[in-house]
């Protein structure tokens, strides 16, 4: 279908358009209709696909007046007049030219030049051409010059009736301005659309005002926001709609833009901002664009992680926790409770009992699976390094400090856990800050004055005793009673000597590809379970390394665990290391104890089914 549309006001003005489209290879819809069904024949071209139309007169005020759609009017010249007074002057002297306004004005003032006379008159609707006709009549006028219905009125009361027509040209001119306008709407309206897309797939909410407060544009965003639809608030004002946007209207009165505010739409705390629309330095409206502040915070929590990918994930879960003895049990069900809250967290236990495990454990299950997890050796670094890593600095804060500053960790943490291993080794001089952000949850990053909030949960460990480093006064008592919040203690290797079966063979499958671990003896498990273990799981992982590599047979060769130690024995002092008791040293107990097997391996220091297992073996001496 056309998108120009023609409503020619008879068949022969149908033809003359037709022959004046069809010479310049043009496309036009032509319908014939006049001042009063016109605008139902545009109204049907217009469901058709029809964007503009030309037509004339009163035809062209009545399609205007009905439809929102552009009208062309085809000009009436000097020519089409002059035409028309010709054939008039062949019936009678006295000719009236009867319009609307948009008739060529001041013809009367030719009146000296013709030999006859002339008269002009405009009509506001058609309801006047009857009487304005009639008293033409009365006045002596023999002939009407206009359009269709003119010429039909003049007839019945007995006047000479000429239809001014258009000529070929005003057709096609009128044809050329409505192919101009329909191109540029066109445009207008890709250029619309494309706005459109751009604010309804945008996840800010936009919405326009204009200088009565009246909205007159809204995207998706912003009616999932308001829980309404489009249809709903345009034209409303916004005071109705969103009180609490109100201060866009301040903005109307002030000319001034503002950014960065904070407010609420209902439950939903929102940032937003409010900007005037000034054109030819009139206030002419404000558009404001707001978002919901957990969205911006979903995406400054990436942007971190994307800063500084290394070591922000944690990939260890509870389902990663090995062990069967009534010790880990407990530890796992209260780290598990543990995780269900946000309190701070501090793991105490040796070195190698799995801390950090634990801790990841804790972060993936908890709600902050999603941020991320942060973890720092706070030994490992020299006090001033250390302080910058936690906090972060700006540009110029110290010799050495990079150009553009650096993201400090407690920041990359933020909607996560930032976890502090070997917390009892933090300077005192750091411990305060250290307070403040347990108290404020905020950081300062060196050489600034801006305080940064952060959302992030605790978690600290060590291997010391913190209260007696805080007698000793190495530790600040008032960060000591901040972190001990929920305290996890783990249970060293060697009170779950239940477990050391399950973890050996573990270790040894992980470190053998072809899944044909070795196989651990009974004598072999004895020596493990009575092996005091000072450096717990870590130690024996590595022993489990050690012999994969060094064993040669099927099964795990002793003399390998004795070699291994008897080295242990010379690096840690005696009361650590242990040698396995003697039979006879097992019977004295017994009789003690009146062969109370619980009491004795509590006194021998062993767990209860090692004892069971090494009374069974008969080779122990």
């Amino acid at each position: 279908m056309s998108q120009i549309g023609y409503i020619a006001p008879n068949m022969k003005m149908a033809m003359r358009a037709k022959n004046v489209f069809s010479k310049h290879g043009i496309d036009v819809a032509v319908e014939i209709g006049n001042i009063e069904n016109g605008a139902d024949k545009a109204e049907i071209l217009v469901k058709k696909g029809v964007k503009a139309f030309i037509a004339r007169g009163g035809t062209a005020l009545s399609i205007r007046s009905r439809l929102d759609v552009p009208v062309i009017e085809i000009s009436i010249t000097t020519e089409d007049i002059a035409n028309a007074i010709l054939k008039a002057s062949k019936f009678c002297n006295n000719i009236e030219i009867i319009g609307f306004y948009n008739l060529v004005n001041g013809l009367e003032t030719f009146n000296p030049l013709l030999t006859v006379k002339l008269k002009q008159v405009y009509v506001k609707n058609k309801d006047q051409f009857y009487e304005e006709i009639y008293k033409a009549k009365k006045e002596g006028i023999n002939a009407i010059i206009g359009g269709a219905i003119q010429c039909k009125i003049a007839k019945k009361l007995g006047l000479h009736s000429i239809f001014l027509e258009s000529g070929s040209q005003a057709i096609y001119d009128a044809y050329c301005q409505s192919e101009v306008l329909v191109n540029s709407l066109l445009q207008e309206r890709q250029r619309a659309e494309e706005i459109r897309a751009i604010l309804d797939y945008a996840r800010d909410g936009f919405v326009v005002i204009n200088n009565k407060g009246e909205i007159t544009l809204i995207n998706d965003a912003a009616t999932k926001m308001f829980k309404c639809s489009v249809a709903e608030v345009i034209g409303k004002s916004l005071m109705k709609v969103c009180p609490n946007l109100g201060g866009l209207i301040e903005v109307l009165h002030t000319g001034k833009e503002h950014i960065n505010d904070i407010t609420s739409i209902g439950a939903m705390a929102v940032i937003y901002n409010r900007i005037p629309i000034v054109v030819q330095e009139q206030i002419v409206g404000a558009v404001v664009t707001f978002q919901d502040i957990n969205i911006l915070q979903e995406a400054e929590s990436k942007v971190r992680r994307k800063i500084n990918e290394s070591g922000l994930y944690a990939k260890y879960t509870f389902d990663d926790i090995y062990g069967i003895s009534e010790e880990i049990r407990k530890t796992i069900k209260f780290a598990r409770q543990f995780a269900k809250s946000e309190s701070t967290i501090l793991i105490t236990g040796e070195t190698g009992t799995g801390k950090e495990v634990f801790a990841q454990s804790i972060h993936n299950a908890s709600y902050r699976i999603k941020g991320p997890f942060v973890a720092v050796n706070c030994a490992s670094l020299p006090q001033t390094l250390l302080e910058s890593e936690l906090f972060g600095y700006v540009e110029g804060a110290f010799t050495g400090a990079r150009k553009k500053g650096k993201i400090g960790l407690f920041e990359l943490a933020h909607k996560g856990t930032i976890f502090l291993d070997e917390v009892s080794e933090i300077p005192l001089e750091l411990q305060g800050r250290l307070l403040r952000v347990l108290q404020e949850r905020s950081v300062m990053r060196l050489g600034d004055d801006k305080i940064i909030p952060i959302d992030v949960r605790i978690i600290v460990s060590t291997n010391r005793d913190l209260v007696d480093y805080v007698k000793q006064g190495h530790f600040r008592e008032d960060l000591f009673f901040r972190l001990n919040i929920l305290a996890l203690h783990m249970p060293p290797l060697r009170q779950r000597t239940e477990d050391i079966p399950i973890l050996a063979d573990k270790f040894l499958r992980e470190y053998n590809s072809q899944n044909k671990p070795l196989i651990l003896s009974e004598k072999t498990l004895d020596i493990l379970t009575s092996y005091r273990w000072p450096g717990n799981i870590r130690e024996l992982r590595n022993l489990m390394e050690r012999i994969f590599i060094l064993n040669t047979g099927d099964f795990v060769e002793l003399e390998l665990i004795e070699e291994f130690i008897e080295t242990n024995r010379k690096l840690f002092s005696t009361d650590v290391i242990r040698s396995i008791p003697t039979m006879q040293k097992i019977k004295e107990v017994l009789a003690t104890v009146d062969n109370n097997k619980s009491k004795a391996a509590k006194i021998l220091g062993i767990d209860r089914s090692t004892l069971w297992r090494w009374l069974k073996n008969k080779n122990i001496t």
